[in-house]
């Protein structure tokens, strides 16, 4: 929930009040938002009834299938998700949390899945359509198993991803490589690759194809893949195939190589048809924009877990993982509009968090923004109405006739510009 702070500033903001107010006229600049009871009571709603606790978290994959079809008017071919998890620490006895002895503080130890269109999360890249965010998530106790629950877990992302692409894969960390998670993935031809903790085992396999040439190293020194074929553990079900990828950089300070290389290994259900040691290992370093993803929602959206009861706190963070892609749709907007890069840590207080003030003229109230901030807001403004006005998807009845359908853009536009009001004033 929002500290005590947070929320009597937003009591009082003008534009905050106009953007959630629910009746007609003017009447809402005289009025007050009631304070941090209000919040409490949307919690309760939202945690009262299993459903609605479940159509929050649904909200999520709708938020990103209502970006991708608006921005190309259907589903795309080919997305990627990715799969990890990540720490929230909490200070107080909430039930659920518990000390992790990994991380050695008391935590949730939420459990999400992100979406990205052609496996990038880049809005400046070449021919592939906007659209990324988080589509699913559950908050795990503290000390919950990683692979608990994970096929529940992996049979429902599966279907929201498929309702933004039609051909899904995956990528995860070595964290989630394990027997259970790619027995979960590998039915109904799921395509994965991750990152395989080291062994003794695989130690032996790898020394076989240390060896450097005795020639000069060239300035950046080695970097190669090996096919090691097929590689199953006992306790999995199917072999995997087996790729050791050698890393033998100089040192930053002596700019000379280090005695010995550095490698790790890559597992994949990918053919060797399809895609090599080289484009997996490309493939799967774009995985990294994911973990600085997980980075910017702590650091720009910083949610607090204090309740006592689990449901609540699984609702906040929910909640705020919304947000988080409520701001990532329009980020990537202005990004694509402007061009350049704009990090949360830049888009929020530049471009969100500005000032203005409400005028009341002929019954109407109007908003003026900061000059400073009006070029960006026609940007953004202008590629939403742009969205808002692309023609209505067309869809089949079972009769087979055709029959026009409002475009999911419209309500795309609508919810971002709603949400997007709210933070004129310093909202989250």
């Amino acid at each position: 929930m929002l500290p005590q702070d947070d929320v009597d500033r937003l009591t009082h903001a003008p534009a905050f009040r106009k953007a959630v107010w629910n009746r007609i006229g003017d009447g809402v600049v005289h009025q007050r938002l009631a304070c941090q009871l209000t919040q409490f009571r949307l919690i309760s709603i939202l945690t009262e009834h299993a459903g609605n606790l479940e159509a929050l978290r649904d909200g999520l994959a709708q938020s990103v299938e209502r970006h991708v079809v608006a921005s190309g008017g259907r589903r795309v071919r080919i997305t990627t998700v990715d799969i990890d998890s990540f720490p929230t620490e909490v200070h107080s006895k909430q039930h659920g949390a518990q000390c992790n002895g990994y991380y050695r503080k008391a935590v949730y130890h939420s459990l999400v899945a992100s979406l990205s269109v052609g496996g990038d999360y880049s809005s400046a890249r070449e021919g592939n359509r906007l659209g990324s965010g988080f589509i699913h998530a559950t908050l795990p106790q503290g000390q919950v198993h990683t692979a608990n629950g994970i096929k529940r877990f992996v049979d429902k992302t599966d279907a929201k991803a498929h309702t933004v692409a039609q051909y899904v894969d995956y990528r995860r960390d070595a964290g989630y490589t394990i027997g259970s998670v790619m027995d979960a993935l590998a039915p109904n031809g799921r395509l994965f690759v991750g990152r395989l903790k080291g062994n003794s085992k695989l130690d032996k396999l790898a020394a076989l194809h240390l060896s450097r040439p005795a020639v000069r190293p060239p300035g950046g020194g080695y970097e190669y893949t090996v096919e090691l074929g097929s590689y199953q553990v006992d306790i999995w079900e199917q072999a995997q195939r087996l790729i050791l990828v050698v890393v033998d950089k100089p040192g930053a300070t002596t700019g000379q190589l280090n005695p010995m290389p550095c490698w790790f290994f890559l597992d994949t259900n990918w053919p060797y048809s399809s895609r090599s040691g080289e484009e997996l290992l490309c493939f799967y370093r774009k995985r990294g924009a994911f973990e600085d993803r997980l980075g910017k929602f702590s650091e720009s959206i910083g949610v607090h877990l204090s309740s006592q009861a689990f449901k609540a706190n699984e609702a906040t963070m929910l909640l705020a993982l919304l947000a988080f892609n409520l701001n990532t749709i329009c980020r990537n907007e202005l990004e694509d509009s402007v061009g350049g890069c704009w990090d949360m840590r830049r888009f929020v207080p530049f471009v969100l968090k500005v000032g203005g003030e409400m005028i009341k003229h002929s019954r109407r109230l109007v908003v003026w923004i900061a000059d400073s901030a009006v070029p960006l807001w026609s940007h953004l403004t202008d590629r939403l109405k742009g969205k808002c006005h692309r023609q209505s998807r067309v869809s089949r009845t079972a009769s087979g006739r055709r029959r026009a359908t409002p475009s999911a853009a419209k309500s795309f536009a609508a919810s971002s510009a709603r949400r997007s009001e709210k933070q004129f004033w310093g909202g989250g």
